[in-house]
C-alpha cells in the first residue's frame, strides 16, 4: 500500500530513507540549457511530465523516488 507524503515546505530528508538528496518536481515541457543540465545531473531537479493535474507531487527523493506533496491550504 503507498502512503502520500505532505510537507508544508520542502523537507529537509526524505520520510522513507532519511536522504537529504530532494528535489524539486519541474512540470510542463524545460527549455534544455547549461544550467538545467546541471540541475539535472546534481539532482536539484527531476522531470514531472507535461501533463498536469491539481494534485501532482512538489518533490521527489532522489535516493527512492518517493514523491512528496505540498500540504494545500
Amino acid at each position: 500500500m503507498n502512503k502520500d507524503y505532505f510537507f508544508t515546505r520542502k523537507p529537509k530528508s526524505c520520510p522513507v530513507c532519511k536522504s537529504t538528496k530532494i528535489a524539486n518536481i519541474l512540470y510542463g515541457m524545460p527549455v534544455y540549457n547549461e544550467k538545467f543540465a546541471n540541475d539535472m545531473d546534481s539532482g536539484k531537479i527531476v522531470i514531472g511530465g507535461c501533463c498536469i493535474t491539481d494534485n501532482d507531487p512538489k518533490w521527489q527523493c532522489v535516493d527512492c523516488n518517493i514523491e512528496l506533496f505540498k500540504k494545500q491550504n
